[in-house]
């Protein structure tokens, strides 16, 4: 028996349908209210019997914050997929972000300590990895240094790697992974759904950045074998490529049947754009743009997922697999 928390998310639900193809029961922690039928949808675009596959899986209503239902979920569980997370760059979820992140993930070292689970695989990000701007090279020696530049998302998630080293202290065995951007089938508007679903519909511009990213696909398969061949301890980047978001941008937009974006956004266009973007949201609404989002798309990162690929031997998808992937499941709805 495994144990999936962040199930209707993208790595959550890729995680999902990978322990299910390996034949493994899955029991997934449910947030009162949400909706599981992306997992269903999800399920149908990789296998012709994903409505049967959906049934397979055992739904534990409950949340990071409550204990109870935490240990009543992983009792009887072999593995943890902690994939459970707020994904924000809006300033006004600091708080949200540090709760749901650092404290949620401390909640789920405790119950798995408790309920005597052999092992834990916990999502954390490229966030957290050091040494990756600007013409430097990120891996998992570097570790993360907060400055005034750091978004609450990444302090937060750093701070969630501590909690998992804790419970590490206190004598569990668990692993951490450190996906950087994830393209896969999810839910619309959110996670990088939303970059795809925006360009998808035509932009001319691309900004001066680039980034890495890794197809949904991979990040479970590489998780479900780490959860068991990785080292205590340990931290695996899940890398597929390396590119500039010009060559990101396109091939979202070719995917959709548009033209290539042409024009350079200037940095100093996404500073005034994030601005505006706060004054125009001052009193409630979600922005655009934010100051670490111009920051990220404005800024040089690189990545080296060798470590992860030479231990599993693993051939990771390129960008335009992983975005043809979600081209097809939009495609098809």
């Amino acid at each position: 028996m495994d144990f999936v928390t962040g199930g209707t998310g993208i790595v959550g639900a890729h995680v999902i349908d990978a322990l299910l193809s390996q034949g493994r029961e899955v029991r997934a922690l449910l947030r009162k209210g949400s909706d599981t039928f992306i997992v269903q949808r999800i399920l149908r675009h990789y296998h012709a019997d994903g409505a049967e596959r959906f049934d397979r899986i055992q739904w534990m209503e409950g949340d990071l914050f409550d204990p109870d239902a935490l240990r009543s979920a992983m009792h009887g569980v072999e593995h943890v997929y902690h994939c459970a997370a707020l994904v924000s760059f809006d300033p006004r979820d600091a708080r949200a972000l540090h709760a749901i992140n650092a404290t949620g993930t401390a909640n789920v070292v405790d119950a798995a300590l408790e309920a005597g689970v052999k092992r834990l695989c916990h999502v954390s990000s490229t966030a957290t990895i050091g040494g990756a701007l600007d013409g430097g090279t990120g891996d998992e020696t570097k570790p993360f240094v907060e400055d005034r530049r750091s978004s609450p998302y990444a302090t937060s998630k750093a701070y969630a790697e501590l909690e998992v080293q804790r419970g590490i202290a206190e004598g569990l065995q668990a692993v951490m992974v450190n996906p950087c951007v994830v393209i896969g089938p999810g839910f619309t508007g959110r996670s990088s759904m939303t970059m795809i679903e925006r360009v998808s519909k035509g932009t001319r511009f691309f900004p001066t950045g680039s980034n890495a990213v890794v197809d949904a696909r991979d990040v479970a398969t590489a998780m479900t074998r780490l959860i068991t061949e990785g080292a205590t301890g340990e931290r695996y980047l899940l890398i597929g490529e390396n590119l500039p978001y010009r060559k990101l941008f396109t091939l979202i937009a070719a995917s959709a049947g548009k033209p290539a974006p042409a024009l350079l956004l200037p940095k100093w266009a996404l500073e005034l754009g994030w601005r505006a973007e706060a004054l125009r949201t001052f009193f409630g609404g979600r922005p655009l743009i934010t100051r670490h989002t111009a920051g990220t798309a404005s800024r040089l990162r690189h990545y080296d997922g060798s470590k992860t690929e030479r231990l599993l031997d693993m051939q990771f998808r390129k960008a335009d697999e992983a975005v043809e992937n979600v081209a097809d499941f939009l495609g098809g709805q």
